[in-house]
Order: C-alpha cells, then structure tokens, then sequence
C-alpha cells in the first residue's frame, strides 16, 4: 500500500451481488464469524475483509469470482488454514474477499476398477483417505495435519507428506482437475484416464500455484493397493552422510516396499519428548540424527520386518548406523510415528522459529545443510 493512501472500500454494491449469488447461508460478515479467516495457522499474520464466502457448488464458486473479476475485488482461497506461510490469510488493505470452500466437501465418486476418486476441494484428507479404505484401498497422501487440511490446499501447495518416497508428490497423484478460472469460467477436465496423450498437459498449472492462476474446485485422484504387512524402525546415523548412504542402501535391498525415510535432528526429538505427552527416545543414549524408516507391502509378509532388521545390522557394521529399534507390535509403530507427527507441535510450544521448504537432490543434502548450518552460525 502507498503511504498516506486509503485503499478503496469493497463497494456495497458488488457485496450486493455476491450475497445474490450465494444465497443465505452462503457468506460471512460478523466480524465474530469472519475472525477466523483473518489469522494463519501459526498466529503471524493477520489482515481484514469485509466478507467471507462459502460456496458449496462449482457454480457458486464461478459466480463469486466471475463478480470479482467484473469489479477488480482481490480473492484469498482458504483451505483448511493449516499452511505455515501465511498464503491464506487476507492483506491488510480490506479490498480482498476470502474464498472458503469448507462446504464443497463431496466425495464425487469412488471406483476400485480404476483405482480414482473424484472429491471436491473442501474435502478434509483424513476423509478422503477414509473413503479409500472403505473400498479397500489407499490415497497415501500422508500429513501431520491430515485431519483438517483440505484437498484443495494439498493440490495449490502441491503438498509432499511422509510418503513421497514411493508415491511421489501430490503432483504425481492426481488424474484430472476441475478448476475456477479468473474470469469465472470453468475448465473441467476431471477425466480419471490413465493413458491420455489428448493435448497440454493443463492440470500441472494449477497444482502448487497456490490458487493464483485459478481456483480449484475438485480432483479426480489416484488410488492403490491398502497396505497389509509393515515394517517399522526407528534409526540413529552418525551423519546425514551416512543417512543418505543408508538410504541408497534400503533402495537396492528392500525396493518398492521402502515408503518412509524421514531424517530428524536430536534437536527435534529433544522437543517432541519435552512438549508431547507420550513421546519417548527408544534408544538410551543421545543420537545426533534419527531416520524413521517404514516399509509396506499389498500382502501380508511375516518376513518384512526381518528383512528390514538384517539390513539395519548390515548397516550398523558397515558404520551407516549405531543402533536401531524396530517396531514389535502396532501400538511401537504408532509411538514412533507420534514422535516424528507432532515435531512441527514441539516446536511451536518451544517458541517462535522460521518455517522453510527446501529441496535439493538427494546426493546434495549433506553439503547443504553443512553450509547452511555454518551461515546461521554466522549471522545468530
């Protein structure tokens, strides 16, 4: 905003018209309902509409930003408001209307032949990945705050989770897109198809844009096999020299059942034990990194976990790693993934600290962090 200059007011007229469009239960404007819309998930940033709307089909969504589009009013998409960035929260300036899509929650279709479910952007992920049990399969799009982010944030962020390593990103997960366009139009290209050489690829525009090019309103989505059998460690490496060698290592025994490899500082474990009920260190001495290694397989297989265990005592003697506890029953398993879930919890009940999202390839990860280590050094 240009100092000493007031932005202009939402006109009453155009509020006007997005109330027509959306019909009574379609928007809020008490200041009391509108306040959760105006601070992010971690209490940074906050800004101020006039109005929230909440849409609860393709078409409202279309009429609310084709209206906006006509009278040059700003839209904030939101989500499940669970981004560490800020990316949903409205400016200061009250010239911006969020864009809530909390009642586009449909899950469209689900169909087991052809491993896809079609579900709108509102739609929670813990639900979705419900609906996929329910017939016998799995999205494995896997996050920590899986029980209120939203489809349509997972795709604008192209969201990554605890899983990538077999599945990919959420980019590789999807089959087809519905999306708002800015002027209102509709591109619907929710085709579940394998197989489709039709032309540009149109959906890759709109995931990890973060709703900037369009507003997306609904995904057809990938499916596969549920998991029967797991195998589960807790590691601790020397280095991340050794994690990453590690890591190569799992790849070439264990294969396509490797599906978690998640590396944690002490200094992250150190949180989760101090903050949250439950966590414990399964090792009795201090390790300087900790891998959370998963495997998992479509059938049951009694010898995953021994696999898993010759591996590790491969690598404890190859130097790769020092010690290594592995889970015996579901509820070890659920204890070690509670300690590598609710860090991000740790950390905010500690005190402030910088989000980031950095990625580099895999053989560069140790450098990096070494220099980026000695930088902060530098400048704290």
């Amino acid at each position: 905003m240009i100092p000493g200059h007031m932005p202009t007011p939402i006109p009453t007229s155009v509020l006007d018209e997005l109330r027509a469009a959306l019909g009574p239960a379609g928007s809020l404007e008490a200041p009391a309902d509108i306040e959760p819309f105006l601070v992010d998930h971690r209490r940074l940033y906050r800004g101020t509409t006039p109005f929230v709307a909440l849409p609860d089909s393709t078409a409202q969504v279309a009429a609310v930003v084709g209206i906006c589009a006509r009278h040059g009013i700003g839209i904030v998409p939101h989500g499940g408001n669970t981004s560490y960035c800020g990316g949903a929260t409205p400016r200061e300036s009250g010239r911006e209307i969020v864009l809530a899509l909390r009642r586009l929650k449909r899950i469209r279709a689900v169909d087991p032949r052809s491993d896809s479910i079609t579900v709108e952007a509102g739609s929670v992920l813990a639900e979705v990945q419900r609906a996929a049990v329910a017939v016998d399969r799995l999205f494995p799009l896997s996050l920590g705050s899986e029980g209120s982010c939203q489809i349509g944030g997972n795709l604008s962020t192209n969201a990554g989770g605890t899983a990538v390593l077999r599945y990919g990103m959420m980019r590789e997960l999807v089959l087809g897109l519905e999306v708002v366009l800015p002027d209102g139009r509709v591109l619907d290209q929710l085709r579940g198809l394998r197989k489709d050489n039709t032309g540009y690829d149109l959906k890759n525009l709109f995931i990890g844009a973060e709703g900037t090019l369009g507003v997306i309103t609904a995904a057809c989505l990938k499916l596969f096999p549920l998991p029967r059998g797991h195998a589960t460690a807790l590691v601790a490496v020397p280095s991340i020299d050794a994690a990453v060698a590690l890591l190569g290592t799992l790849r070439s025994t264990l294969g396509h059942s490797l599906t978690t490899f998640e590396l944690m500082p002490r200094l992250a474990v150190e949180l989760a034990v101090r903050h949250i009920a439950g966590v414990q260190d399964p090792f009795r001495e201090a390790h300087a990194w900790y891998l959370l290694v998963e495997l998992s397989l479509p059938g049951l297989d009694p010898e995953l976990t021994q696999r898993l265990q010759e591996t590790l005592a491969g690598a404890i003697d190859a130097g790769l790693a020092t010690d290594a506890a592995l889970a015996q029953s579901e509820a070890q398993r659920e204890s070690m993934w509670r300690l590598r879930e609710r860090i991000p919890e740790a950390q905010t009940r500690e005190g402030a600290s910088l989000k980031h999202d950095i990625s580099v390839e895999t053989q560069r990860v140790p450098g990096f962090v070494r220099e980026g280590a000695a930088l902060l050094e530098r400048v704290i």
